[in-house]
C-alpha cells in the first residue's frame, strides 16, 4: 500500500511520455472544445430557470423568500463557473503531481464525518440517520463525497497510467489488489458509514470506466463486476430501507414505500407532451419529496413535458459524447483516464437519476448533474469538466493508433500519431 500512496511520485519514464522531472509531456496547444462550455451552460441555465419557476411552491407563497432558492442556486452556478475556469487554467502537471494528496485529503474528510456525527461534534451535520455533510453556518453545507469523486478520478488515473507504463496493468499483486483495497475502503466509508449506496455506485462507475479505457483484460473486468455485484447485494440485504426500495421497484412495496415513486410518476404523467408550463407545477407544493434535489427530473417532466425531457436528455447525451470521444484523440494515458473517469462520473449520475425517476431503476438519492439544486455537487462537477476542457487543448487531429503489443492504457510512446490539432480544425 505504501507504493500505492506514492503513485504520483514514481513513474517509469522509459515507456511513458513523462520527462525526467516527472513533468507531463504534452502536444502542441490549440483551441479548446468550446462546445463543452455551451452544453454545460445550457444544462445549468435550464435547471436555474425551472428552479425559479417552482420557487413559490418551495416557499409556500412567501414573497419575501421568493428569491431565496434562485439566488442560492445562482451563487452555486457562479462558484461552479469560477471552479471551471480555475481548473481549466491549472497546469495539467499539477493534477499529475498532487492527485494522491487530493484523494487522501478527500477520503479523510469523508471518513471523519460519520465519526464526528456519532460523537455529535460540530460541524458534522446528520439527518435521517445519515451523516454526509459538514455544516458551514450561513454559507450552507459541504458534502465531502463530491470532493472524493474528484480525487478518485485524478488518483486512479495516475495509478493506472503508471502501471500501464510499467506493463503491469494486469498484475494482481501490483495493480489489481491495491486498487481493490482502495475501492473497498471507499465503499466501507460511503456505503456503510455514510449509508449512501447511490454515491458508492457512482464511485465504482468512475473506477470501472477507467479500467475499461485502461485496457484491463475482459476476464478481470468480469470478475471485478461480479465481485461488486455481490458486495452490492450484501449492502442491500443488511439495510432495511434499501430492501424496501427494491421491494417497491418490483411492485411489492406498501403505500408508504411507494409514495415517492408514485408522486414522481404523477409528475411525469401530468406533464404530457409539452408540460404544464413554467410556474404551473403542482407536485412541487410538497407532494414530491426532494423536488429540487433527487426528484428534479420529474419536476422537469411536469413543467416542460415529454418534448422538454427529450431535449434535456439529448443535451446530456451530447455532453457525454463530447467527453468520451476525446479519449480516442488523446495520446497521453494519464489524460485519457482522467477524461474517462469524468465520463463515468457523469454517466452514472445521469443514468441513475433518470432511471430512478422513470421507475426503470430502484430509487437512489443521487442528483442530476448541473441541474439539481446544490453547491458542492455543482462545484466539483464543474471543476472536473474544467480539467476536461483543459485537456481538450491537447488532442490530436487523428485518432491515436496503438502499436501492436501495447496495452490499451499505454499509448504514451515517443512519437505523435497524427498531426497536432490546430485551432482552425474542428475540435474532437
Amino acid at each position: 500500500m505504501s507504493e500505492w500512496i506514492s503513485t504520483n511520485r514514481h513513474r517509469d519514464s522509459s515507456s511513458s511520455r513523462l520527462g525526467a522531472t516527472n513533468t507531463l509531456k504534452l502536444g502542441r496547444k490549440h483551441r479548446p472544445d468550446y462546445l463543452l462550455v455551451v452544453l454545460i451552460v445550457a444544462l445549468a441555465l435550464i435547471g436555474l430557470v425551472v428552479l425559479f419557476s417552482i420557487t413559490p411552491a418551495l416557499t409556500n407563497g412567501d414573497d419575501t423568500a421568493t428569491w431565496h432558492f434562485m439566488l442560492r442556486q445562482g451563487l452555486f452556478l457562479v462558484a461552479g463557473l469560477i471552479a471551471f475556469l480555475i481548473a481549466s487554467r491549472v497546469p495539467l502537471n499539477f493534477w499529475h503531481q498532487h492527485g494522491t494528496k487530493l484523494f487522501v485529503l478527500a477520503f479523510i474528510a469523508c471518513f471523519a464525518l460519520p465519526i464526528m456525527g456519532w460523537l455529535k461534534i460540530p460541524p458534522a451535520y446528520c439527518t435521517l440517520g445519515a451523516c454526509r455533510w459538514y455544516s458551514l453556518g450561513s454559507i450552507g453545507t459541504f458534502q465531502p463525497v463530491e470532493f472524493l469523486k474528484f480525487g478518485t478520478v485524478i488518483c486512479v488515473a495516475g495509478f493506472l497510467a503508471m502501471r500501464a507504463a510499467q506493463h503491469k496493468l494486469n498484475s494482481f499483486k501490483e495493480s489489481l489488489l491495491p486498487l481493490a483495497l482502495m475501492v473497498l475502503a471507499i465503499l466501507l466509508v460511503i456505503v456503510v458509514m455514510q449509508k449512501d449506496l447511490g454515491t458508492g455506485v457512482a464511485l465504482v462507475a468512475i473506477v470501472l470506466t477507467q479500467l475499461v479505457i485502461a485496457g484491463v483484460k475482459p476476464k478481470i473486468l468480469t470478475l471485478a463486476v461480479l465481485s461488486l455485484v455481490v458486495v452490492g447485494v450484501l449492502s442491500i440485504l443488511i439495510a432495511p430501507h434499501r430492501l424496501a426500495r427494491i421491494a417497491t421497484f418490483f411492485g411489492q412495496g406498501n403505500e408508504v414505500a411507494d409514495y415517492h415513486i408514485n408522486q414522481a410518476m404523477i409528475a411525469l404523467g401530468s406533464g404530457g407532451l409539452t408540460g404544464r408550463g413554467l410556474g404551473q407545477s403542482i407536485q412541487a407544493f410538497g407532494w414530491l419529496p426532494e423536488a429540487i434535489h433527487d426528484s428534479i427530473f420529474a419536476i422537469l417532466g411536469e413543467t416542460l413535458g415529454f418534448v422538454g425531457l427529450c431535449v434535456i436528455i439529448l443535451i446530456f447525451a451530447a455532453l457525454l459524447k463530447q467527453i468520451i470521444t476525446k479519449v480516442d484523440f488523446i495520446e497521453n494515458t494519464y489524460l485519457r483516464l482522467i477524461v474517462a473517469g469524468v465520463f463515468g462520473w457523469l454517466m452514472a449520475h445521469v443514468v441513475m437519476n433518470i432511471g430512478a425517476m422513470t421507475n426503470l431503476l430502484p430509487l437512489t438519492g443521487i442528483t442530476l448533474p448541473l441541474v439539481s439544486f446544490g453547491g458542492t455537487s455543482m462545484l466539483f462537477i464543474m471543476a472536473s469538466l474544467g480539467v476536461v476542457f483543459a485537456i481538450s487543448r491537447y488532442t490530436t487531429h487523428r485518432k491515436v493508433e496503438l502499436e501492436k503489443g501495447d496495452e490499451r492504457a499505454n499509448p504514451m510512446r515517443g512519437r505523435w500519431l497524427g498531426r497536432p490539432h490546430y485551432a482552425d480544425r474542428r475540435d474532437h
